[in-house]
């Protein structure tokens, strides 16, 4: 009985005890965007839906399987192009008990086969302005679309990117529009005011610097 016990103990190996104690939180969102698109009846032809591509799924899934912070309580995530380039930017945020982290990466254009090598940074973010930053983009609902007519020369119309949110347990994903980041008084958009994700990002200094 004695060796069946030790033979049973060795079993279980320090790779398993690792997968045990390392699950990947789920945070509830689809990350090929697909799910959203479909809610909110955008087309395959339109803009958003061409430089995402057919088989897009986000680098932000290789994050969050390799989180080793500790259970993250709340967490935001942005993908959209950045504008002229049309360079894809992808944007988390995640809060944990004991603290608040920021991953970014830059990839090329997808429309235009960009073959840029992708540049990813880490860093370690102020809990509080992070708690700032939540408190604000927690409480936004999906915008309407931007009308073709209504589109500023060089913008994108319709929608322009992806905003993830996860609180606790409960998840959810919207579009974004270049709303967002700005809003134009004029088609030249030469005069404007910072957008509502512009606005909320400044209450992180990391970005009100920029």
């Amino acid at each position: 009985m004695t060796r069946i016990f030790i033979i049973a103990i060795l079993l279980i190996t320090p790779a398993s005890l690792h997968a045990q104690s390392s699950k990947v939180p789920a945070l509830g969102w689809d990350l090929t965007y697909k799910t959203v698109l479909l809610a909110n009846n955008v087309a395959p032809g339109e803009w958003i839906s061409k430089w995402l591509g057919p088989n897009y799924e986000s680098r932000a899934k290789a994050w969050i399987s390799l989180w080793r912070h500790g259970p993250i309580q709340s967490s935001i995530l942005v993908e959209f192009p950045a504008p002229h380039a049309g360079e894809r930017i992808i944007m988390w945020f995640v809060r944990t008990k004991d603290g608040a982290y920021y991953y970014e990466r830059a990839e090329g254009n997808p429309l235009y086969k960009d073959d840029k090598p992708p540049h990813e940074t880490h860093e370690a973010l102020d809990a509080q302005a992070y708690d700032n930053f939540f408190s604000m983009a927690s409480r936004w609902q999906q915008g309407a679309a931007v009308a073709p007519e209504n589109t500023p020369v060089g913008g994108i119309p319709g929608y322009d990117g992806f905003f993830s949110l996860y609180d606790r347990g409960t998840s959810r994903q919207m579009l974004l529009t270049l709303e967002d980041w700005a809003v134009c008084e004029d088609k030249k958009c030469e005069q404007w005011k910072p957008g509502r994700l512009a606005q909320a990002l400044m209450l992180i200094p990391r970005f009100a610097r920029k």
